[in-house]
């Protein structure tokens, strides 16, 4: 399968060679990584790129991912969608029926409610007495900070979120749906179905720092053990992102069905 390219170091500098990303560092052979086995990039924001390897991402579909050592998003380069039109047909149907935005966000809502009863479940919660996703949120930050990894687990989900943004970025823009709205419409797709998809995260990254903690590993881990974590789930990533993208899709075909 297509896997993710992940960049660090300032003296690393990344250039188009071919159908190709040459990636050269001081003191190493260069390597080369075909765009065509590239899911997505995601770069340190010291990494040299050209514009010619950024536009050659762009033109292949392949998304980048400008990521800060803290985890957070500072930019992403989106290049041209998939060939599936059918969602992005549906959402700008959507986007200009008046009151869109409410039903969407009763949409999100339930969506994130479903998600978080989930991990409820997971974490033992009786059926009857499962917690509201804010009152949840707040019980795995207390158990986080109870166990002493309270610092730990706010920094592996910067970076986990950051990650699971990339990936949700780049499903989209193969379903062929890119970022066109942002801006000038209250939509933020990529954002919001990764809010979703986090929930997965929560209960499973406390889990994994107490795994690391007794078996006296580092804490906070560093980067690599984190983007190990991510890519671990991958299967489940990809499957549980299919489902929310149909769900959007039905969804989008009810609201035209009933507008």
């Amino acid at each position: 399968r297509m896997k993710p390219l992940y960049l660090r170091g300032s003296a690393t500098r990344v250039v188009q060679d071919g159908p190709a990303l040459k990636v050269e560092q001081p003191g190493q052979s260069a390597c080369w990584f075909p765009l065509r086995r590239i899911s997505r990039v995601i770069s340190a924001p010291q990494v040299g790129w050209t514009s010619e390897a950024l536009l050659a991402c762009a033109a292949e579909g392949v998304s980048v991912t400008f990521m800060a050592d803290s985890g957070a998003v500072l930019a992403r380069l989106v290049g041209r969608p998939g060939e599936r039109e059918e969602i992005h047909q549906r959402l700008a149907d959507l986007l200009v029926r008046p009151g869109w935005p409410d039903d969407y966000a009763a949409w999100l809502a339930g969506m994130e409610q479903m998600a978080a009863r989930s991990v409820a479940r997971r974490a033992g919660f009786p059926l009857e007495r499962l917690p509201t996703p804010r009152d949840l949120r707040r019980c795995l930050r207390d158990r986080a900070a109870a166990g002493g990894l309270l610092e730990p687990y706010a920094a592996v989900g910067r970076t986990v979120h950051g990650l699971l943004l990339a990936y949700v970025t780049q499903a989209l823009s193969a379903a062929g749906v890119g970022v066109e709205w942002s801006g000038w419409t209250q939509l933020d797709l990529p954002g919001d179905l990764t809010r979703v998809l986090f929930w997965d995260f929560r209960l499973a990254r406390l889990a994994w720092l107490e795994r690391c903690r007794q078996q006296g590993a580092p804490l906070p881990p560093p980067d690599r053990a984190v983007v190990a974590f991510f890519e671990e789930r991958h299967g489940r990533i990809e499957h549980l992102c299919r489902g929310l993208l149909n769900r959007l899709h039905q969804w989008l075909i009810e609201q035209y069905r009933w507008h």
